[in-house]
């Protein structure tokens, strides 16, 4: 029951990563990542999680990994740890750009297997601290890394 799974799996992590020879200077975006909040004008725009053909090779292994882990335990879904994180990314975008406290931020959210990557400038370390609470209580957030700044780059 699992192998055809985890097949499903790695099948999918490697076409992510396939390239012609053409585009061999490509950058590949594996993860989700959207800008939530722009209140912020003084905020450095963040770059998309952007890695070389090589970087993705070797991601791709590790996600291969983990997957088989995951699943081996029974501890994910059929389709591995990374199934969900577009619609994990984008409701928690949804989340930050709906709720009025953070309107004059500038925040840039990313989601890989279910951790969540806050980028951005807040205003105060006050808002962090309920940006950062806010997130961690999603019930499909497992952890949230804290990239802010308070204040202006």
């Amino acid at each position: 029951m699992r192998r055809p799974t985890i097949a499903i799996a790695l099948f999918a992590v490697f076409a992510l990563t396939a390239r012609s020879p053409a585009a061999a200077e490509d950058k590949i975006q594996l993860d989700p990542f959207a800008q939530a909040t722009h209140g912020f004008t003084q905020c450095r725009e963040q770059p998309p999680p952007l890695l070389t053909q090589e970087q993705a090779r070797h991601e791709a292994h590790v996600r291969s990994e983990r997957g088989f882990r995951c699943a081996d335990e029974g501890k994910c879904e059929p389709g591995g740890a990374y199934k969900r994180d577009p619609e994990i990314n984008e409701r928690i975008r949804m989340l930050i750009a709906g709720d009025s406290h953070f309107a004059d931020t500038s925040i840039w959210v990313t989601t890989s297997r279910k951790w969540v990557t806050l980028q951005g400038c807040v205003r105060t370390a006050a808002q962090r601290r309920a940006l950062v609470k806010l997130i961690g209580g999603d019930r499909q957030v497992e952890r949230v890394f804290d990239e802010l700044v308070v204040g202006r780059r």
